[in-house]
């Protein structure tokens, strides 16, 4: 019980000065310890994140069944006490661990004042050239890119082992424009139970106990290195839903390899004209109507592939992930992953004003 109320404790405190939180936490306690981490994980060619879950689910499991059992036969009180203290203790030093080894990143600085990116509320105009821009950069990109013989979808020209191993060079480049994002960690992993991850809906997730960005193995080709630097954006300290989007796009566009950098362009692309649908249907269908037939295939490809393991289990991650962002100090919940778009806008609006 400590150890929960000294977690929320620091948690509430790093929310109300968030200076503080950067400076002493995000910039120097995180990287100190999430570094070590990382390294020593990397000794590892597999997820050590990964075996941790499936241990911690089974012991869940059999640790319910017990107090269940207790509870029904009405056995020994003091069992059921101590049981259910163990319950709480074990929740609070986890949650205790999990704040300070990287939850605390949800409470620094904002990105968009880091970067000193203008997110004034946009117009309908600056989102329609930004989906216009996204567009003709995506349809370029397209061109050239490898299909699938089967059915004509992108297709990386490596294995998604390699794409792993060459995500950083994205970083390195991006950072030469924005700060902080050339950081040394462990390369991100691929998951074993990718297929079964897929009913879930989750793409990636990264683990603050192992300090290991971890990828679904199974998401399409189109989408697959956005995927891996969302997750490596974790990995570097962004904890926030729509800053680790717009840094995955970013380290995506500047990537050397062209895949990457359609990736990147593809992923903004569907965040943008989401939010275009919204606001105007009729533009959206008019823009809609200017992607390369390569473009829509992909992405129409990327939804049906979900669409196939929609279901209950999806539903329950969804409302899971939706509580989990809720709790930290993300209001909008799984919507903040598409409040990447304000951050979209305000970046091209700078580069706007650099072409002028």
């Amino acid at each position: 019980m400590v150890f929960l109320l000294i977690g929320i404790w620091l948690f509430m405190i790093s929310a109300s000065f968030p200076y503080i939180t950067e400076k002493i936490y995000s910039s120097f306690i995180y990287k100190i310890i999430s570094r070590n981490l990382s390294k020593i994980s990397g000794l590892f060619p597999f997820s050590l994140a990964e075996i941790a879950i499936v241990f911690l689910v089974l012991f869940i499991i059999i640790y319910a069944f017990r107090f269940i059992f207790c509870l029904i036969r009405r056995r020994d009180i003091k069992q059921i006490k101590k049981l259910f203290l163990n319950i709480v203790t074990a929740a609070g030093i986890i949650y205790f661990a999990f704040q300070m080894l990287w939850g605390l990143n949800y409470n620094r600085v904002r990105l968009d004042e880091t970067l000193k990116l203008d997110t004034t509320t946009p117009t309908q105009q600056e989102l329609v050239s930004l989906c216009e821009h996204l567009i003709e950069k995506a349809n370029n990109l397209r061109k050239d890119l490898n299909e699938n013989k089967d059915n004509n979808i992108m297709k990386l020209p490596y294995e998604k082992a390699e794409a792993l191993k060459i995500a950083y060079k994205g970083f390195k480049k991006a950072s030469l424009y924005y700060p902080n994002l050339d950081e040394k960690y462990g390369r991100p992993k691929g998951i074993v139970l990718s297929r079964l991850m897929c009913y879930t809906g989750i793409t990636g997730f990264f683990f603050p106990f192992t300090g290991e960005a971890n990828v679904n193995m199974h998401v399409p080709d189109p989408f697959f290195p956005f995927v891996i630097a969302h997750e490596m954006a974790h990995q570097i300290g962004f904890a926030r839903e729509d800053e680790a989007n717009f840094i995955a796009y970013i380290a995506c566009v500047n990537h050397p390899d062209i895949y990457f950098q359609y990736s990147g362009t593809i992923s903004a692309l569907n965040y943008t004209m989401g939010a275009l649908r919204k606001a105007d249907k009729i533009k959206y269908g008019e823009l809609l109507a200017t992607y390369s037939e390569g473009v829509a295939r992909d992405i129409q490809y990327n939804n049906e592939f979900w669409n196939r393991y929609s279901g209950p289990v999806e539903k329950i991650s969804d409302r899971i992930n939706d509580t989990y962002l809720k709790t930290q100090n993300q209001k909008s919940g799984v919507k903040s992953y598409g409040a990447v778009v304000d951050l979209l806008i305000a970046e091209h609006r700078k580069n706007i004003k650099k072409a002028r």
